[in-house]
């Protein structure tokens, strides 16, 4: 790379980092104004690590009151920090906003171990994802989950870097703290659960690191299996009802919006391989769409109701629907040629069947959908999309995706 190529590739990477710094500004200011009532599921959560505080883990957790189905991960950080927070907002709610932080820092630490430039710059376009902005600004589960997923991520790719029989000491460390790090997202949402198929696929394809790898699973299980025990089951005896049956709808739910952060993220990857794949991908979009949308419930329902009238606000919310069915369809397609095409490398292997998996983990939800449950997805998708290239663009899809999200945080906020 020449000098004068050098230097504006320093310039780009300074106004990518100062529009991602703007936009975390926003999503402060948000929070430091939003409104003292809970919103959306906050209640729940909230009442749950309130009840924590007063009457345990365990007791909270099996309560019959518990309208909570998330795990334990959540109400115990939100109890150890009642004596600052109060478990009031909007203190609460900052603690998503330095779990996101952290969450970044982790992705570039990730992209560093494996080598990659910029290392440092390219996480910050986490923060284009719309629908990862609610998550973030309200006192959800989500985040803090995602926080400990990415340092599993993190683990293993130091492990699968670094690893190996001379250094046995640091290696089953790494080992260790990959497995709590995995099992406490597991407390954070069940859904994490689904990614150990993907984590097995390890055994095979790095066989001779089997033992941290076990040592990782035994580690995980120990960390979480306490809480499936108490449950009797992947649910609070409560909440019960929410993992009977498996919804296909969802599933084509979470690959629409899965696409949708993609084309945040990295358009280019969502480019089509061929002709035949348009054809029938939109030709499937469609009868998918009309299978599985509900007319009355649209993306982005409540912001679009802000600017039309209901009728004309639900017939573009499906147009965007059916159009999204059909780029979720093709984002599937194109995840699955990357996995077969990148078969011989355990990392990428590895991440695209994670990917894949946490993507299908929606349609196991079966009472409702909602874009929040597609943000666990979000870390390892930063990472499948990286390209080292830096440019202008990608400060522009981080504004335009954040405006849009800081957007759709304020709607709940006034709901």
């Amino acid at each position: 790379m020449s000098s004068v190529e050098c230097k504006n590739a320093g310039v780009t990477n300074r106004v990518v980092v100062a529009a991602a710094v703007l936009c975390l500004i926003l999503l402060a200011l948000l929070i430091s104004f939003s409104p003292s009532k809970l919103c959306y599921d906050e209640p729940y959560h909230l009442a749950l690590a309130e009840s924590v505080a007063k009457s345990g883990l365990t007791a909270a957790l099996t309560s019959p009151d518990n309208q909570s189905a998330a795990g334990a991960l959540f109400p115990a950080i939100h109890s150890f920090l009642s004596p600052v927070t109060n478990i009031r907002t909007p203190g609460v709610r900052w603690v998503n906003f330095l779990c996101l932080i952290l969450i970044i820092t982790l992705l570039g630490l990730t992209l560093n171990q494996r080598g990659e430039r910029p290392s440092w710059i390219w996480p910050f376009v986490i923060l284009s994802v719309p629908f990862l902005w609610p998550a973030a600004g309200l006192a959800l589960t989500e985040i803090p989950a995602l926080l400990a997923f990415s340092g599993f991520i993190f683990c293993i790719s130091r492990i699968l870097t670094t690893a190996d029989e001379s250094s046995l000491p640091s290696s089953y460390a790494w080992s260790v703290l990959a497995g709590l790090a995995l099992g406490f997202s597991i407390l954070g949402r069940q859904t994490y659960l689904i990614t150990l198929p993907a984590f097995a696929s390890l055994f095979l394809t790095v066989p001779r690191k089997w033992t941290f790898w076990a040592v990782c699973l035994i580690t995980a299980g120990l960390t979480c299996g306490w809480l499936f025990v108490i449950w009797g089951g992947l649910l609070p005896p409560s909440q019960s009802v929410v993992g009977e049956g498996i919804r296909i709808d969802h599933g084509i739910l979470s690959l629409s919006y899965i696409a949708a952060a993609t084309l945040f993220l990295r358009p280019d990857w969502m480019k089509p391989r061929n002709t035949l794949s348009i054809l029938l991908i939109t030709a499937l979009a469609v009868l998918a769409a009309w299978l599985s949308r509900d007319y009355s419930s649209p993306p982005a329902k409540s912001l679009l109701l802000r600017f039309f009238d209901e009728p004309l606000a639900l017939g573009i919310g499906f147009a965007i629907g059916t159009f999204l069915t059909a780029a979720g369809l093709l984002w599937g397609w194109n995840a699955v040629q990357d996995l077969w095409r990148d078969r011989s490398d355990p990392w990428r292997t590895f991440l695209l069947l994670t990917l894949l998996a946490l993507v299908a983990a929606p349609a196991k939800v079966a009472h409702l959908f909602s874009s929040r449950y597609v943000v666990g997805a979000l870390g390892v998708l930063v990472l499948v999309t990286f390209t080292p290239r830096a440019t202008g663009w990608l400060a522009t899809r981080i504004v335009a995706g954040s405006a849009l999200g800081g957007a759709l945080l304020w709607t709940y906020y006034q709901s």
